[in-house]
């Protein structure tokens, strides 16, 4: 004997077009049973808009990723120009400027004029990319309002009142007194 669909043909009761139909569907059927679709559109409608929500929030995390690391571009950049524009190249000298740099003693070759200079808080030492550039006053305040890490050494100007409680001010430091 064969199966139910092939004695219904015999027996004339339906036709192989609607055997064909009826299997189709159930073929239909097993494969969304395996594939774990649910035929409540409830649910399904639910998982959409869940999975929407992570794209979303995951698409706003890379964007902020992305505008974070374009500003920090921009900063450096504007860094960069400014250095490049201000540095001063007349400092080469015989004299040896230490200062430290990440817990490191550095040197500078400067002359006499650029020492005093820096001693006094009108020029300032900056870093970029492991390069050292000494600027004037006015950019590297410009330099520290973009960002306090390029700036290597700088001294507050000696334009400020001398205390009148200092016990030491009638004593100056000796110009030739070097660190």
């Amino acid at each position: 004997m064969g199966s139910l669909q092939d004695q219904l043909l015999k027996a004339g009761l339906t036709t192989s077009h609607k055997a064909k139909v009826a299997k189709t569907e159930k073929r239909k059927q097993q494969k969304k049973q395996k594939k774990g679709a649910t035929s409540n559109p409830d649910e399904l409608q639910k998982h959409i808009e869940l999975t929407k929500l992570e794209q979303q929030k995951k698409a706003e995390e890379l964007n902020k990723a992305r505008q974070q690391a374009l500003k920090e571009r921009e900063q450096n950049a504007r860094v960069k120009q400014i250095l490049e524009h201000h540095n001063q190249d007349q400092i080469r000298g015989e004299l040896t400027f230490n200062f430290t740099y990440q817990n490191k003693v550095k040197e500078l070759d400067v002359n006499d004029k650029t020492q005093k200079a820096l001693a006094g808080g009108r020029l300032a030492i900056c870093v970029l990319d492991g390069q050292f550039f000494v600027l004037e006053d006015g950019p590297a305040r410009k330099v520290a309002e973009v960002s306090e890490d390029y700036i290597v050494f700088h001294v507050e100007p000696e334009d400020k009142q001398k205390d009148e409680d200092d016990p030491y001010a009638d004593f100056e430091v000796p110009d030739d007194l070097i660190w």
